[in-house]
């Protein structure tokens, strides 16, 4: 039968759920300033002990207080800071960042401020490894690490051109420049030419000249790769080495119809002991109209030698390095992480989360895809905890905290009440 003493446990039960409660608002106070955090709410839950029987009406719930339930974490999306650093990132919309330590155990953080060490791999603040999918790997997650661009990166294989030819051009005498020839020979005899400098296996530099010779026949011409005699095994200086060809056939609309990508046949072998290269050239983008000869775009994949000097991650969380030689090498895609039940995610140190029964298996995919939100780069995402609202529930949660005491100091005064009655 609950008697005036339960009320001396409801009391102490609201002392114990409401400081639990105050140490989550503390928690939320002391981290407005942590980046990725996400305010926690303490969730009270009443305790009933047992029932009165024997009420006309039936029985009768005493209660014997409350306690905190769970301590709940709300995911809302935080506010940007934008810091201009480039190893800065925040997510805007669903998703975490994986991470994983050295034992192979994944976590999951939002907090986007990384960095590298010695080894280049890419950290979180706390020093695991984040993951994603690196650029000619595997395809399966892993580790991104931004010194790995130097092993499969290096030298160019594919070059691409896009411009217009002349329609108006004449006709070039020697189509095309024979195997040998002297420089100045090249130079007096293409309707055009443009040089694109690409990377050997060893990231040495080479220049390779593009000649256009417009032919006798309407809308068609030839283009010819040349590199510099010096250059190449067997080679003379002065002279040109011819490297490949392709027809060019035009539509009397001026669209390339025929022709435009071909490879260096055979493989040219550079002199300074690099690897044979056989680089695919694309001018598959050129045009043909009664303008003058421009080149709108030059590109190659390689990268050469050089080293890096920043770094740039765009929206979809692609992760590339900007070198000293002017180049971009692509390093990789960095991953995320989705819950079916975020909020059953188990909070471990800093901002690291960790999978639970309740937060359900993670589903991996990249920024910007399905319902992964974007990267946004040179920015981090703020803490949600929200001062005016924490201090505002504190005054709540120190009434109710004050209360419970109250309550016990009020039932011990009756209690001495009754202890009274015998004198």
């Amino acid at each position: 039968m609950a008697s005036i003493v339960d009320g001396l446990f409801a009391g102490r039960s609201g002392i114990q759920g409401h400081g639990q409660a105050i140490s989550v608002i503390a928690d939320n106070i002391a981290n407005s300033n942590t980046t990725g955090y996400k305010s926690s709410r303490a969730d009270f839950t009443s305790v009933l002990a047992g029932a009165i029987s024997g009420s006309a009406v039936g029985s009768v719930s005493v209660g014997s207080g409350s306690a905190v339930g769970q301590v709940k974490q709300i995911f809302n999306q935080g506010t940007f800071e934008t810091t201009g650093r480039s190893l800065d990132i925040a997510i805007q919309g669903n998703g975490f960042f994986i991470l994983q330590d050295s034992a192979g155990q994944r976590f999951f953080t939002r907090a986007g401020n990384l960095q590298t060490d010695r080894d280049g791999f890419l950290l979180d603040q706390n020093g695991f490894q984040v993951q994603g999918f690196a650029t000619g790997g595997s395809g399966s997650l892993q580790a991104l690490n931004v010194n790995e661009r130097t092993l499969s990166t290096v030298d160019s294989t594919v070059v691409s051109i896009t411009g217009n030819l002349d329609a108006s051009s004449a006709a070039a005498p020697t189509i095309p420049i024979p195997d040998g020839s002297t420089a100045a020979a090249l130079a007096a005899g293409y309707s055009y030419a443009t040089t694109v400098d690409v990377f050997d296996s060893l990231g040495a530099q080479h220049t390779i000249t593009y000649a256009f010779f417009k032919t006798g026949v309407a809308n068609q011409w030839t283009v010819a790769a040349y590199a510099d005699g010096a250059d190449v095994i067997g080679g003379t200086a002065g002279n040109v080495e011819l490297l490949g060809t392709s027809n060019l056939v035009f539509s009397s609309s001026g669209q390339l119809t025929s022709g435009g990508s071909f490879p260096f046949a055979p493989a040219v072998t550079w002199n300074n002991g690099s690897s044979a290269q056989t680089i695919i050239s694309n001018v598959t983008g050129f045009s043909q109209f009664s303008s003058p000869n421009t080149v709108s775009s030059v590109a190659q994949d390689g990268t050469g030698g050089g080293s890096i000097v920043s770094f740039n991650i765009d929206s979809l969380g692609n992760l590339s390095a900007l070198l000293d030689n002017g180049q971009r090498a692509d390093i990789g895609t960095i991953a995320l992480a989705s819950f079916s039940n975020p909020e059953g995610l188990a909070r471990r140190t800093g901002t690291i989360l960790v999978e639970t029964n309740g937060s359900g298996e993670p589903v991996i995919g990249t920024p910007g895809t399905g319902s992964f939100g974007a990267l946004q780069s040179e920015a981090l995402e703020l803490s949600t905890s929200d001062l005016a609202a924490d201090f505002i529930k504190l005054i709540s949660l120190q009434r109710g905290f004050q209360g419970s005491s109250r309550m016990i100091t009020s039932i011990n005064d009756l209690l001495q009440e009754i202890v009274n009655l015998a004198r």
